[in-house]
């Protein structure tokens, strides 16, 4: 059974069953969230807006380390883990608009995880967490994938400043440099100078603003524009230049705001 959160401008749509994702979010009458039309991308990561927990993006061969003990995690994409184990589990409703989950193995520590949905005037503020009582690696995010046209109005231009980007090697993983921001179209990580913004022509304007360092573009698709906000980039855990400085972020929260054009 899905879940409905509505008010005047804003209609979000949840489903508990699958990572309690958004399925539909329409702003201002319009249907902003896709569905992949690639048959080559995993159905369960093809959809709507999904959390990423207690990791984001892709880990290298599905191996991490931690105290001197290497886990496996489930390889999902090839040889590599793709965006956590939570999008693809039933999470339990606490509260209206509020979802938990326990992770544990094949995760190296047992924790919960914790995603909510507040409707705004003009959006909806999404806030994930991931508590396990340890100051053990994380990385966490949220996954979007939005239309690149809402069947009213232009295509979508999307406004993204980048400030450096996390350099991909000839298999497509981060090598752990940061360099200077290369043409799209993307399927990359990168630092933003300030929050996106896309805007559907004569439609709508979507601006995205969030705790995340790091935003992941994936505009390769015809279709569909994915722009992700991470705590960390992907692949992290083996990198030490793409790590935090201080604590890893065991929070990240989401704000979509809409203006009719």
């Amino acid at each position: 059974m899905t879940h409905v959160l509505l008010n005047e401008r804003v209609r979000a749509v949840i489903d508990p069953a699958r990572g309690a994702r958004l399925t539909s979010l329409v702003v201002e009458g319009h249907e902003v969230l896709a569905r992949a039309s690639d048959p080559g991308i995993d159905p369960a990561i093809a959809d709507g807006c999904f959390p990423m927990v207690p990791w984001a993006g892709r880990v290298r061969d599905g191996l991490i380390e931690l105290d001197g003990t290497t886990y496996e995690l489930p390889q999902t994409d090839g040889t590599h883990a793709l965006h956590g184990l939570g999008h693809t589990r039933a999470w339990e409703r606490v509260a209206e608009g509020a979802y938990e989950l326990a992770i544990g193995d094949p995760w190296p520590t047992e924790g919960v995880a914790t995603l909510t949905y507040e409707l705004l005037d003009d959006g909806i503020r999404i806030e994930l967490s991931w508590d396990d009582d340890t100051e053990a690696p994380c990385s966490i995010g949220l996954h979007p994938w939005f239309r690149r046209r809402l069947g009213v109005g232009g295509e979508l231009v999307a406004s993204l400043r980048p400030e450096v980007m996390v350099e991909r090697g000839a298999d497509g993983l981060p090598t752990g440099r940061l360099v200077d921001p290369a043409p799209g179209p993307w399927d990359d990580c990168f630092r933003l100078v300030s929050a996106p913004v896309l805007t559907w022509p004569g439609a709508l304007e979507l601006t995205l603003e969030s705790s995340a360092a790091w935003w992941v573009v994936y505009d390769e698709p015809a279709d569909t524009v994915c722009v992700e906000p991470q705590t960390t980039p992907p692949d992290a855990f083996g990198h030490p230049a793409l790590q935090p400085e201080g604590p890893w972020a065991r929070g990240v929260w989401l704000e979509l705001r809409g203006r009719a054009l």
